[in-house]
């Protein structure tokens, strides 16, 4: 935050001291000036529309302002927008402008700005844009030259979003109108602050804790900028209608963050506590009847940083409390919570939770719950009985339900669970203990946003300290059923986020429709409309699932009698000999889609297909549609075995340059009808037999290298017309095959027969001296594309080896593409360790100059402070002997300010040379693993 702090400093420096020079004269030389110059100062793309100048807006003030600014991140953040501000304007003390000494900037107003603060896992930063020599130019000269002395600034209906996956944590806020007064040139300061935000959003790992809150922080803090500490003795904080008062101070003398702040509830009114539940704030909360007591505070204290968390505590008390909606025949009474969370020492393993009471009662039915946790670090420790019956059909008769919505079916919980988890792990289970049950009967859950009504018939889940068991589950979603037995192991270690949740599950369906799953516009043929995105196979999952569905829907395809398992593990799933029937035949699938590269998930999958409509497979799968467009106007029944491995795009397509594999395919019959490329054939050859093919007894194999099918040369027959085939077509739709021919001389008649001679009179042009027996050996080459070919017909003689030559060349071509592919792996092995080696290189020299740059300034920095402190020492003996006591003091304090600074910059340099080298090893790491990934 300091660092963002800084950058927004260095950008208004930047910016005031070049657009205040000759703005009447020079608008477009100035415009350009501050472009040029903040680019150059900034790991970032700046840009504005505009810049006006005004002495009438705010007279006697000068009035600068900036249209559509905007800071775009580059590299690692290239695209990202930071800051997009579209409305930026300073007002400015018009007499401080014209002296030129210091400018007393009145206000800076920054209107419906949009923030985006982004943090990697690896604590990379998008606001840390400043480059290295800024801190000279704004710790030094620009500092000597230039004093702003800001007393105001607002921000209205603005947008921020604070995305932080080193923690990892979400902030969205909306609507954020904040003003901030104060001397900022004074190092010692008071400041008077006050934030609103309409709608804030937190989630913290992976838990919503605010959604549609109304905020506000109204407080004034006393401000020692030197050392970057702000203290308030009275700051309001109010969550929708809940207000709390915090006192203390927080400060950023370096790096680390350090605070010491106390915080409680204002008022002692349940209702107020209430509010923070999104559910019931967003429903007539002013409505709603409430009453009880609540106490609630904490505190932090101590070092942050990213080895250290400072100790902190929350207490919460909640006594004989109940709500009531006025239009609702029920209430949600006595609820008794006393809850401690606690860690005094600042190591996270201290930390202990203690809910004491846990009792809420609705329409008569109690809930209890006693928790107790420690170690969750070492080795975490739960103490936790849970006890309660709840009625679902009473949610309605104390919750205002969306109008439609419906929800019945009573859960019964009693299980306790006690003991460390690595008694558990080890199965000292005279050690751990764990009992009880949780019971599911006729639930129903209706509502508007989902199309479907969710019905749980009967589930159990029984507790012991080896596993959670599922005896029984039988859900039905709309019309789909669902039954569902199994165990799940681990579970401790994974509540506290030390280990893998395991389990096995058994599940059966009789009728299950995925369509009602996914998007109206989502299908399989239309990739374009598909609206598909990755699907990230969750972490810290190992599960085993046996499958046994009758019928599966997927879009228009089919699936019956499915059967075969399915496992999750490290973020792969895997199908082991998956059966179905479908379109007239059989498939059985093995194989994976991995997650483990999120933003590249691959597909390696062998599929046995027997006896399947190949017009049907052309319908539902896209690949074939690529892969083999010939498939639209060809009827009969196809068996296959193929393998393909490929990584998918962020539509879940395959990437063609990735595709890899092999396979082959038989047919006893085929029919193709109305193939362009052959209705070319059947022109050039004026038969009209080759409109319309009946192949009998196919038998081919081919691979696929690069998103290209290469299909080796087969035998097969044409009606009375023996034809070798081979040749190869892409994803992209073109092709390139040979066919070469025996065609029975009664064939040719007619026109036919006119196209045969011209045949005859070009080969023996050639030197051919071709005669005519009662077969006509016949080439055919098909270039172009699917949808427009090209054909070339040749004759083969003895003075003539087209067809070889054609054959051979598409051959070669399929053998050149694959042999390349083994061949170019050892060396692309070779060349990613040495770009990888490269990069590591390139950063070192980078972070040696970065050091070398640093030390440079500081040097200067020390040399200037010296050359300031001996004006000082100089000035003061003019003055008298106490003057010059004096002088001397202040040039102490110069020098050790002007070391301490210079210590700062050779530090900052270090962390950003740290920084840079550790990238660079992960980048070089990543190339590697990718190119022996890519080779395998």
């Amino acid at each position: 935050m300091k660092r963002f702090l800084k950058v927004l400093g260095i950008v208004v420096l930047i910016l005031l001291a070049l657009l205040i020079i000759l703005p009447f004269a020079f608008k477009g030389k100035i415009i350009n000036t501050v472009k040029k110059a903040a680019n150059e100062n900034l790991n970032a793309k700046v840009e504005f529309a505009d810049l006006g100048v005004s002495l009438i807006r705010h007279f006697p003030n000068i009035s600068v302002s900036l249209d559509s600014l905007s800071i775009i991140g580059v590299n690692t953040f290239e695209g990202d927008t930071l800051v997009s501000i579209p409305d930026f304007m300073l007002t400015l003390n018009l007499m401080s402008v014209l002296k030129g000494d210091s400018y007393e900037v009145k206000t800076v107003e920054i209107n419906d700005a949009r923030i985006y603060l982004k943090v990697l896992e690896n604590g990379q930063t998008n606001w840390d844009i400043a480059k290295e020599d800024t801190t000279e130019v704004i710790d030094t000269t620009a500092a000597a030259a230039f004093e702003v002395s800001l007393k105001k600034l607002n921000l209205k209906n603005s947008f921020l979003i604070y995305d932080d996956a080193s923690i990892p944590v979400f902030v969205r806020a909306e609507g954020i109108n904040h003003t901030l007064k104060g001397d900022l040139t004074e190092t010692i300061t008071d400041l008077d602050t006050k934030t609103v935000i309409d709608d804030l959003l937190i989630n913290y790992d992976g838990v919503r804790y605010l959604s549609g809150a109304k905020a506000t922080l109204d407080s004034k803090i006393n401000a020692d900028l030197d050392k970057f500490k702000f203290t308030f003795p009275d700051a309001h904080l109010i969550l929708n209608d809940l207000e709390l008062l915090a006192k203390g101070f927080f400060a950023m003398p370096g790096e680390d963050y350090d605070m010491d702040i106390e915080f409680n509830a204002v008022q002692n009114e349940f209702k107020h506590f209430l509010s923070l539940i999104p559910a019931v704030y967003a429903k007539d909360f002013d409505k709603i009847d409430a009453s009880g007591a609540l106490g609630f505070k904490g505190y932090v204290k101590g070092i942050y940083n990213d080895k250290k968390i400072p100790s902190f505590g929350l207490d919460l008390k909640i006594a004989d409390a109940r709500f009531k909606y006025p239009d609702l025949p029920g209430a949600v009474e006595n609820i008794n919570i006393e809850a401690i969370i606690d860690n005094k020492t600042g190591e996270p393993d201290a930390t202990i939770v203690d809910v004491d009471k846990f009792h809420i009662e609705m329409m008569g039915n109690p809930v209890d719950a006693v928790i107790h946790a420690r170690t969750p670090v070492s080795d975490p420790y739960i103490d936790a009985t849970v006890k309660g019956k709840i009625d679902l059909a009473d949610v309605s008769k104390v919750y205002p339900l969306e109008e439609g919505d419906k929800l019945s079916g009573l859960i019964n919980a009693d299980f306790a669970v006690k003991g460390n988890q690595s008694d558990a792990e080890n199965q000292r289970f005279d050690e751990f203990y764990a009992d009880g049950e949780m019971l599911i009967n006729n639930l129903i859950y209706r509502t508007s946003a989902l199309d479907q009504t969710i019905n749980i018939s009967e589930g159990k889940f029984d507790l012991s300290p080896a596993n959670i068991s599922m005896p029984v589950m039988n859900v039905k979603i709309g019309n789909n059923d669902i039954a569902a037995v199994g165990n799940i192991t681990n579970y401790l270690a994974y509540a506290f986020d030390k280990g893998v949740l395991k389990g096995t599950m058994n599940l059966k369906s009789n009728y299950f429709n995925l369509n009602d799953f996914m998007a109206e516009d989502s299908t399989v043929t239309d990739t374009s409309s598909s609206g598909l995105s990755i699907v990230e196979i969750p972490k810290g999952i190992d599960f085993t699932m046996n499958s046994t569905f009758k019928e599966v829907l997927y879009d228009k395809l089919k699936l019956s009698n499915a059967t075969g398992m399915l496992t999750i593990k490290d973020q792969v799933l895997a199908l082991k000999d998956l059966k179905f029937n479908t379109m007239q035949g059989q498939m059985t699938l093995n194989g994976y889609y991995s997650t483990k590269v999120p933003d590249e998930p691959e597909v390696d999958m062998t599929m046995n297909i027997s006896n399947i409509e190949i017009r049907e497979a052309f319908e539902n799968f896209i690949t074939v549609q690529k892969l083999a467009p010939i498939a639209k106007q060809t009827q009969g029944k196809i068996s296959s075995n193929l393998n393909i491995n490929t990584k998918l795009g962020a539509n879940m397509m395959p990437l063609p340059a990735t595709m890899h594999g092999k396979g082959n395919l038989t047919s006893p019959a085929l029919v193709i009808n109305n193939v362009t490329a052959f209705n070319r054939v059947a022109d050039a050859l004026k038969l009209e037999e080759f409109k319309r093919w009946s192949i009998d007894k196919i038998n081919l194999s081919f691979e696929i290298e690069a998103g290209k099918v290469f299909v080796k040369p087969f035998t097969t027959k044409l009606g009375k017309i023996n034809a070798e085939i081979s040749g190869w077509n892409s994803f992209d739709q073109t092709l390139e095959y040979a066919m070469d021919m025996q065609i029975p001389r009664s064939t040719f008649g007619g026109a036919a027969n006119n196209a045969l001679q011209g045949l005859v009179k070009q080969a023996n042009s050639k030197g051919a001296n071709f005669s005519l027996g009662e077969t006509v050996p016949v080439t055919v080459l098909i270039t172009g594309t699917v949808t427009d070919p090209k054909i070339s017909t040749s004759l083969k003689s003895i003075g003539s080896n087209i067809k070889e030559t054609i054959k051979e060349s598409v051959k070669e071509k399929a053998e050149e593409v694959v042999g390349k592919a083994k061949e170019e792996a050892g060396k692309y092995i070779e060349e990613a360790n040495q770009k990888a080696q490269k990069i590591i290189d390139d950063a070192q020299l980078k972070a040696n100059q970065l050091i070398a740059a640093a030390q440079k300034s500081a040097q200067k920095i020390r040399n200037e402070a010296d050359v300031q402190a001996d004006k000082l020492v100089a000035e003061g003996k003019k003055k008298g002997m106490v003057a010059e006591l004096a002088a001397k003091k202040a040039a102490d304090k110069v020098r050790s300010e002007g070391d301490k600074k210079a210590d700062g910059v050779i530090a900052e340099a270090q962390k950003q040379a740290d920084a840079i080298m550790a990238t660079a090893r992960q980048q070089a790491d990543k190339i590697k693993a990718d190119a022996q990934n890519k080779t395998k």
